[in-house]
């Protein structure tokens, strides 16, 4: 162990220089200040670096005998100052070390000018390292030739040692410049696939994935979604499937006007690893941190690449306390599994360029070599949700819940989120769950996006809206984000701000089944027939977008009151998403045909389309609509055996308790005759009733209708009104859905009822106003089957009027 001399004045460690003989601590050339005494005890600890420092050895050397009642005291916030000017912890120290009932020693790795460095024992030294060979060019040009070995295993040493030489000069010089730089939230990082030279093709895509999560877990660094650099990529003519190397991520960054590249490498020696990361500004193109780590074993690596990742992130300006709060070790935050890792991988890549089905096999891949892997977990919830798999959905999403403390603190947030929104239902508590994810992580746009979904579904627009433009500022390059800020201008009847949304979206290119169908709903409103077809055809060339469409067609058909058309859109719909595996999907499409049916008295068909969506699905939805289609044919019976089902498999979920059994269950009481009952039994949905819940494509405002519906059945007029007026109030929350035209005909009912006043000029008002509202229903359906039962009670109400 080496002591300082008098002329070793300036000494370092970590980003700190020390001038001993000064009384001068600084960090990247920016003075700390520290008072006298506790820069004496880092001077004491520095002249013996990775020895301990006994209490009574502080006491001796800097303090006086007449001082020794108070010492204990004086020491500890002696201590407790230097700490805090280190930015250390006493829980988890990278400097100074408390010895319990000793005194203190310094752990970190030392420079000493003139001298080797003395590293702490026990403590695994972090090599100042290179700037990174940038992939393209090969190891041969990177390190020069040397002739003469004839030793058999020379070929496979001389590399490796190469390396480390070039790593080793360089990163000294690195380490010896200290440069200021830090990374804001507001400053991008692009993450470049690692250079592999071990010749093993299991770290290729598995330490990349790790690197991603391990920076990922700091809220102080906005990384480049894979999704966003493919773009670029496109842009810049590279395939799809090319890697990205670190000449193509500066050029990546550079393009995007991110300010960092992460590049990793790992090479090896015998059974050991080198693991090497660079930070490397995208401006100039310079490297500026460097972090290297040794893995003595395969099985090591996850845990090396993790403490090179958290020393990588102090080292670009995150703090010690936020490292301490968002630092799961990489092991546990995704898995120890190195083909665990790959394959989960390979399946996000897929997921991006393919979509959910074939990403499938790849995820459970990496649960079959991993059976405790969350994330893989919590991704396999997220498709299965998306392909309408609710059972699945919920099963992995319980799985992933189980195994939460396993996972970094961002995706345990979404893994709780996904708790609540597939298996409990609790819409308001997923929402508080994500407001404290925005609140911690206000720069994630996919926070944003969550918060901005569960807002809307809740049927709070407004704030939806605020949050979904606040993740387009972040992230313009989301097509779900652009068509759900669109879905929710409609609602509050803002169509051509709607349209402006959707026009840049296609203007990005981000055209996805979604953005049609909400392209769809504006041409409706707009009553453009001509850009409704056009999206018809277009359809076709967009994935999962046709039948999807042909759905919406059927329900404007059954709009207009042509069923028979509407029904042919439905089965062949439906037939295409069985035949595409989305039987879910086709299941809710023949629900959505069965209640409309039950909305025009055609209970015989209503079955029919019950029966078959039954036979393909048992899910929640399914169940729903079911239920609510037997109680409007009047099949109590089934309704409320569906409706205890619901109660019993959903006891916390906020659409089934709050909107639909509500709405179910007052159904049943007016078809007993308890009008007064049902408006009672509604009131549980009020504050939801202009939500978007599951089950149907649009809000439908269907506690408002049945609402209007009761108070027909109790001869209260007035009030049916104003619940009819609401669907008409407001045609971009209902859509292009059949309770639309209804409405009119609802509120021509009643106005016709006799008014409470005896003046003839207020009957009179009010006749007027029944003639006008059945006037607009039977323009509405002026094409609309001469059949339906429904149509011919209006003709006839009508016809009274005149």
């Amino acid at each position: 162990m080496h002591s300082l001399k008098p002329e070793n004045r300036i000494v370092r460690f970590g980003s700190f220089e020390a001038d001993l003989q000064e009384g001068r601590l600084s960090k990247g050339g920016i003075r700390i200040k520290l008072q006298e005494q506790p820069f004496q005890i880092l001077a004491l600890l520095l002249e013996r670096p990775g020895q301990v420092v006994t209490r009574e050895e502080v006491r001796q050397k800097l303090w006086s005998e007449n001082t020794f009642v108070e010492f204990d005291d004086a020491l500890n916030t002696a201590v407790r100052k230097l700490r805090t000017a280190l930015g250390d912890s006493a829980e988890n120290p990278r400097f100074l070390e408390t010895i319990p009932r000793r005194g203190y020693r310094f752990v970190a790795p030392v420079s000493l000018p003139e001298m080797p460095q003395t590293v702490a024992p026990g403590v695994v030294q972090t090599e100042p390292a290179s700037r990174p060979v940038l992939s393209g060019t090969s190891p041969a040009e990177a390190t020069p030739a040397v002739a003469g070995h004839k030793h058999p295993h020379a070929r496979l040493l001389w590399p490796a040692l190469a390396v480390l030489l070039l790593v080793g000069v360089v990163a000294a010089y690195l380490y010896l410049r200290q440069p200021a730089f830090h990374i804001t939230a507001k400053d991008t990082i692009i993450v470049a696939d690692f250079e592999n030279t071990t010749g093993e093709a299991v770290f290729d895509d598995a330490l990349r994935q790790g690197l991603e999560v391990g920076l990922e877990q700091s809220p102080l660094f906005n990384i480049l979604s894979d999704r966003k650099a493919a773009i670029i990529l496109k842009q810049m003519g590279h395939s799809p499937d090319e890697r990205m190397n670190g000449r193509t991520a500066i050029e990546v960054c550079q393009r995007t006007g991110g300010k960092v590249t992460v590049q990793g490498s790992i090479s090896s020696l015998g059974t050991t690893y080198l693991i090497g990361l660079a930070a490397i500004r995208c401006d100039t193109a310079e490297p500026i941190v460097h972090q290297q780590v040794e893995a003595k074993h395969k099985e090591d690596v996850i845990d090396a690449l993790g403490r090179a990742t958290t020393r990588l992130r102090e080292r670009l300006g995150e703090s010690v306390p936020s490292i301490q709060k968002y630092n799961a070790p990489l092991e546990q935050a995704t898995t120890p599994s190195l083909d665990a890792l790959q394959a989960y991988g390979l399946a996000l890549s897929t997921w991006d360029k393919k979509g959910d089905q074939a990403s499938l096999p790849f995820f459970k891949k990496a649960i079959e070599v991993d059976p405790n892997f969350a994330m893989a977990y919590g991704a396999l919830a997220v498709i299965y949700h998306n392909l309408g798999e609710t059972a699945l959905a919920r099963e992995n999403t319980t799985k992933a819940y189980q195994l939460r403390d396993r996972v970094t603190e961002s995706e345990k947030v979404s893994i709780e989120a996904r708790y609540c929104l597939y298996v409990t239902g609790d819409l308001e508590e997923a929402a508080r769950v994500y407001e404290r994810w925005v609140q911690s992580h206000p720069d994630s746009a996919g926070a944003l996006n969550h918060l901005g979904t569960t807002y809307g579904s809740l049927g709070l627009s407004d704030k939806a809206l605020e949050a979904f433009r606040g993740a387009l500022r972040l992230d313009p390059t989301r097509a779900t984000t652009y068509s759900n800020l669109a879905t929710h201008l409609l609602a509050l009847n803002r169509v051509d701000e709607a349209g402006e949304v959707l026009a840049e979206a296609e203007k990005r290119k981000l055209q996805i089944d979604y953005s049609l169908q909400v392209g769809y709903w504006r041409a409706f409103l707009r009553g453009d027939s001509g850009e409704m077809q056009r999206l018809l055809v277009q359809a076709s060339d967009v994935p999962g977008a046709q039948s999807l469409l042909l759905s919406e067609q059927a329900n404007t058909e059954a709009y207009y009151g042509r069923f028979e058309r509407a029904r042919e859109l439905s089965q062949v719909a439906a037939g295409q998403m069985e035949h595409d595996g989305d039987k879910e999907s086709a299941a809710d499409c023949l629900a959505v045909a069965a209640l409309r049916e039950a909305e025009i008295q055609e209970p015989a068909q209503a079955r029919k389309y019950a029966s078959q969506a039954l036979k393909m699905s048992g899910g929640q939805d399914v169940t729903t609509l079911v239920a609510l289609t037997m109680a409007r044919i009047g099949d109590l019976k089934q309704a409320q055996a569906l409706s205890d089902q619901l109660d019993k498999e959903y006891p916390s979920s906020t659409f089934i308790q709050k909107y639909w059994l509500p709405t179910i269950r007052a159904e049943v009481e007016l078809r007993q005759g308890r009008s007064s009952k049902a408006v009672e039994t509604l009131s549980a949905a009020a504050a939801l009733e202009s939500a978007y819940p599951t089950a149907l494509p649009t809000r439908t405002l269907y506690p408002a209708y049945l609402r209007g519906q009761a108070y027909l059945a109790a001869g209260d007029g007035s009030r049916a009104a104003g619940e009819f007026q609401k669907l008409i109030d407001h045609p971009g929350m209902v859509l292009n859905f059949p309770l639309g035209a209804l409405a009119h005909l609802g509120l021509g009912r009643a106005y016709a009822l006799e008014p409470k006043s005896s003046h003839s000029a207020d009957r009179e008002a009010a006749r007027n106003k029944a003639r006008a509202a059945y006037q607009d229903f039977l323009a509405l359906w002026k094409d609309a089957d001469r059949e339906i039962p429904v149509l011919k009670e209006a003709k006839m109400e009508y016809a009274k009027l005149e």
